[in-house]
């Protein structure tokens, strides 16, 4: 019994461990603001998964954020909505619009999941 104890409370730290922390993806958002901002693709890119990197391309980066910037301009604040399928949907504010930032995060940190959606 007392085995069966043991392995089920390591078991829950072992996932504790290896789970995302509010702090990662807080990182992970300053980074790309900032590149977001500054109109630095190569900031973005560089956080990105290898497997997110041979879909979303460093010249889709940079249309990404020249079409974004044009429209809804300079990156704010984001705050947590969400967190749902392994993702967390933060509402993020531009200079003129909102809209809902959607990341995951792999075990190394790196984002897996990468979507802007209209609020």
């Amino acid at each position: 019994m007392n085995k069966i104890t043991y392995t089920i409370v390591l078991l829950c730290f072992v996932q504790f461990g290896f789970s995302q922390t509010d702090n990662d993806y807080q990182t992970i958002i300053t980074t790309i603001s900032e590149g977001y901002n500054a109109k630095d693709a190569n900031k973005i890119f560089s956080v990105f998964s290898a497997d997110l990197q041979s879909t979303f391309s460093l010249d889709k980066v940079k249309s990404f954020i020249e079409e974004n910037h044009a429209s809804k301009g300079t990156m704010s604040e984001s705050t947590l909505l969400v967190e749902e399928d392994g993702n967390r949907r933060y509402l993020t504010e531009f200079e003129n619009a909102s809209s809902v930032l959607v990341l995951g995060l792999s075990s190394d940190n790196k984002v897996k999941t990468f979507a802007l959606e209209e609020y």
